[in-house]
């Protein structure tokens, strides 16, 4: 057979007519717009693939293989933010305070009268009050100044006899009022300190001489100085408690022992005690600043 009549090249003719030429060319055509399609075919594949890949990348990526096999999840550690961070630079012992203190009492006295001479005794009792103060802390240094009021239980009686004749003596300190200067050294929410300043008290003498009728008494407010010790330790950031040691010197003036004729003189008390004390101070709290 004829090669243009293989390929369809000419068309046989109808009712009579001349056969029709096409062109040869259209099975070349066919091919190559075939292996066309196939190569975009091809490339679009590929990208599908591509985009299954980074798919499932997104998804595991949270997830760690196990030696089995099954992903697991990754740890988390939670880390607070930075500015939740604070520092803590100590107690603050500065600010106004008041409180209540109780202990012991020790009394000493001592004056003279005509005839029996000197008279010397001592005794002990309970005390307690109340305390307010101002003080302000420099570094580890803290200064203030401090009122107390206490109140003593402290007399003392004694019996001697003079020419055969008894003589009762007492003396008696009440109403304690201290004011004073403070200074210490402080460490954290540990305070130690020294005191001193002035003293007052009612100061009461009296004398017996062998009945009621040479019997005389006085009472007087006195005057002096004081001196201590103290150690305080504050337990929340307003509550301090403490322990104190003070001694007490009041200048007895000379006085008559009415309605006898009897004169005390050159007389003077010594009194010490030892407190608990509890005060509750109203200053500033511990200072607390964010991390930067």
């Amino acid at each position: 057979m004829h090669q243009a009549a293989l390929f369809g090249c000419h068309r046989p003719a109808q009712n009579g007519g001349s056969p029709r030429k096409y062109p040869c060319h259209w099975p070349v055509a066919w091919e190559r717009d075939t292996q066309i399609m196939i190569r975009a075919l091809g490339t679009a594949m590929n990208a599908l693939r591509l985009l299954a890949l980074g798919a499932v990348i997104c998804a595991g990526g949270g997830l760690v293989a196990r030696a089995d096999g099954r992903p697991e999840p990754v740890p988390y550690t939670y880390k607070p933010p930075i500015c939740c961070e604070v520092a803590y630079f100590g107690y603050d012992w500065s600010g106004f305070y008041l409180g209540a203190h109780a202990g012991m009492a020790f009394m000493g006295s001592e004056w003279t009268i005509a005839g029996p001479g000197q008279i010397e005794h001592s005794g002990n009792g309970f005390a307690g009050g109340v305390q307010i103060g101002l003080q302000k802390q420099w570094g580890n240094m803290v200064a203030g100044v401090e009122v107390s009021y206490t109140g003593l239980d402290a007399d003392v009686t004694s019996h001697t006899s003079f020419l055969g004749v008894p003589v009762t003596r007492s003396s008696e300190v009440s109403n304690l009022l201290l004011v004073t200067g403070r200074l210490g050294y402080a460490n954290d929410n540990l305070l130690a300190y020294a005191k001193a300043g002035y003293a007052t008290a009612d100061v009461d003498l009296g004398f017996t001489f062998g009945g009621p009728a040479t019997a005389g008494s006085s009472s007087e407010r006195e005057h002096g100085w004081t001196a201590g010790v103290g150690l305080e330790y504050a337990i929340r950031d307003n509550i301090i408690l403490g322990v104190e040691y003070n001694f007490v010197h009041l200048n007895v003036d000379d006085r008559v022992l009415a309605p006898s004729p009897v004169v005390a003189l050159d007389g003077g008390v010594d009194v010490q005690t030892i407190l608990a004390r509890v005060s509750f101070k109203f200053g500033a709290r511990p200072e607390v600043v964010p991390v930067k």
